[in-house]
């Protein structure tokens, strides 16, 4: 299932600020969507997917803060 969320909640959740997860963004890293002319929104699953992939670490600050919501979207893919 998808789930789309603002750059604001993938940040909070993932532990980053909003404009390092738009720099992501900007430089492909992350794949996002334009909803309408002035939303932008990443697929959770895919944010995940890109970090693994890029070896960003951000998951990794999550996972020694005991964050629930990165490991129980990782074990939902």
């Amino acid at each position: 299932m998808h789930e789309l969320v603002s750059l604001a909640v993938a940040s909070r959740r993932l532990g980053v600020h909003v404009t390092t997860l738009r720099t992501w963004v900007r430089n492909g890293t992350v794949p996002a969507y334009r909803v309408g002319q002035r939303f932008t929104r990443v697929d959770w699953n895919e944010l995940l997917a890109a970090i693994q992939l890029s070896q960003i670490g951000a998951p990794t600050v999550e996972r020694e803060r005991g964050d629930a919501s990165v490991e129980a979207a990782r074990s939902a893919s």
